[in-house]
């Protein structure tokens, strides 16, 4: 059945229950048999392209200590490579946002330009090298946790870190190489379909190519937003399952508010409640049962690729065959 057509059904049996209310019993039903099984399908993967790092040749910039203006001298600049990318100087330990392109020669950075940190306001740095690079990136809408990242080169993971021992431990970000370890970064800020959470990741440090990370994550499934009607749970999640459970929470709710029929209604809540207990545990029997199926046990090959030399030396020693013999 899709969200939709549960919600029909639950609002037909309980009468007089608000809609926003039966919504939120699915999904917490939903929730709750998700976090009870602890269900393998949750693990999804996808890949970061990361963008390559620039840094100056020929070309160089022009910048003033107290101005957020940085002027190109032979750039090529476009509004796709450099807005909202990171950009620095190399020497300095600030990393600055570039939050405006104006046009092939000039950008705005997201706060005046410091220098080396001593130096006054109106000091001038000409023909200065530069790097601009980017080292956040978004990661898939329905990532809840990210479980690993796979160094694109070498195929095994990369550290990883929080966001605080990124900080504590990686300094600045002023050198770009190979990603060595990650950490999830800052989400943006909720706005609501469609314009939902773009959860971050972090590389340090910042890539120097353009690549791809292998992401392994928790997939956060997708539960009844009230407008997703049409879509509908896991397959393996039963349709009876999160009928008796948001029946239970309905009739308990029609209870209190009928004090002349609590009785009758809270036998039947204590009922649909005994429902839902048994068709959980089933499914989670099931579940768990694909998941437990004996493997046959397989010695690794370094204990075992002495056995045939043996078995031949056996026999070129008359000792029977299939006998190593003494070593």
């Amino acid at each position: 059945m899709t969200w939709g057509q549960l919600r029909l059904l639950l609002t037909a049996s309980l009468p007089g229950v608000p809609p926003d209310l039966v919504d939120e019993w699915l999904n917490n039903r939903y929730e709750q048999v998700l976090v009870a099984s602890k269900w393998i399908g949750t693990t999804y993967h996808a890949t970061v392209e990361t963008i390559a790092a620039y840094q100056s040749g020929t070309d160089s910039v022009n910048l003033t200590v107290g101005s957020t203006a940085v002027t190109g001298v032979g750039t090529a600049w476009t509004s796709a490579a450099t807005l909202e990318m990171m950009f620095y100087r190399p020497g300095d330990t600030v990393v600055y946002t570039i939050v405006a392109w104006n046009s092939a020669t000039s950008v705005t950075l997201d706060r005046p330009y410091e220098g080396n940190g001593t130096d006054s306001t109106g000091t001038s740095y000409p023909n200065e090298s530069y790097v601009i690079m980017q080292d956040v990136y978004e990661l898939p809408a329905d990532v809840g946790n990210v479980i690993s990242c796979l160094d694109p080169v070498t195929g095994f993971p990369l550290q990883p870190f929080s966001a605080d021992e990124m900080d504590n431990s990686c300094g600045p970000r002023t050198l770009v190489q190979d990603p060595t370890c990650w950490a999830p970064w800052d989400d943006t800020n909720e706005g609501g379909p469609p314009s939902p959470v773009a959860h971050q990741i972090r590389f340090y440090p910042p890539p120097l190519h353009a690549r791809g990370i292998a992401v392994k994550y928790e997939h956060l499934a997708n539960g009844f937003t009230g407008s997703n009607t049409s879509a509908s749970p896991l397959p393996w999640v039963t349709n009876s399952l999160l009928l008796y459970g948001c029946r239970a929470d309905g009739y308990a709710y029609m209870a209190g508010a009928t004090p002349e029929k609590a009785s009758a209604y809270l036998g039947l809540a204590k009922l649909a409640e005994t429902k839902w207990q048994e068709q959980l545990q089933r499914l989670l029997l099931v579940e768990h049962g694909r998941r437990r199926q004996k493997q046959a046990v397989k010695m690794a090959d370094r204990f075992t690729r002495h056995r045939m030399a043996r078995a031949t030396r056996g026999q070129n020693n008359n000792w029977g065959p299939g006998q190593g013999g003494p070593n």
